[in-house]
């Protein structure tokens, strides 16, 4: 009977220390992969199979509420929120826009198509301390596509992130140069003084005479803005 209790002993112990590193592996694993994101930008995700998922890291600079927006043509997408220590978080007002957003067992959220138009599009928040975040978007099956586009805003300190944060430096040019500029992917330029500095779609921007003109370039909800001074 003591070499049966003894034997159970150890049974359990190994049971317990399988269970804790399982769940510190997981933990670990997201921090490891996570791709870091900015606040107010939009996302893309691709899950081929069931069970795939997509890591991303977000950093809170201060308290306050993250907003999730997610648009899928999948049949169901799973999303998770786990704080540093790897807890699960609850999110809050659940809507849908198109499909039906549903609380999962495991303080997920279930994001269901719209199966008339196969499409999801649908928001929900938390409200968080300050602190690092780890967004995990999960496949539920095989049905649909595996495009995910998603934005999530967040009180952030990065420097243009957001829509009310725009930075602006200047830069001196001679009459008839030119500078190439990049700012992201599909971003929108203008310019204050086409007379002075000119501008095209892809960035590059040309001094047609002396004067002072400002280049705005706008991606998703981020600007930036640079203000040219072209001499003689």
């Amino acid at each position: 009977m003591t070499k049966i209790k003894k034997l159970t002993a150890i049974l359990l112990s190994a049971v317990m220390l399988v269970c804790c590193f399982t769940i510190t592996a997981s933990a670990k694993g997201i921090s490891d992969t996570a791709k870091a994101i900015s606040s107010g930008k939009t996302y893309t995700a691709k899950l081929y199979k069931s069970s795939e998922t997509a890591d991303y890291k977000i950093k809170v600079s201060k308290s306050g509420e993250l907003k999730l927006k997610i648009n899928t043509q999948m049949y169901c997408l799973d999303v998770y929120l786990y704080d540093e220590n790897g807890n699960k978080l609850n999110a809050l007002d659940l809507k849908a826009d198109s499909g039906s957003t549903d609380r999962g067992w495991y303080n997920n959220v279930h994001c269901y198509w719209n199966k008339t138009v196969e499409k999801y599009s649908g928001s929900f928040k938390y409200s968080l301390d300050k602190g690092t975040y780890y967004l995990r978007l999960e496949r539920y099956n095989n049905t649909g596509s595996e495009k995910v586009t998603f934005k999530a805003t967040f009180p952030s300190s990065e420097k243009g992130s957001g829509s009310d944060e725009v930075s602006c430096i200047t830069v001196q040019m001679k009459n008839g140069s030119t500078l190439q500029l990049a700012f992201g992917t599909d971003a929108n330029w203008t310019t204050t003084d086409k007379s002075v500095v000119t501008v095209s779609s892809d960035g590059k921007i040309t001094a047609k005479k002396a004067g002072t003109a400002i280049i705005t370039a706008k991606s998703d909800s981020k600007t930036d803005k640079i203000q040219i001074k072209v001499t003689k």
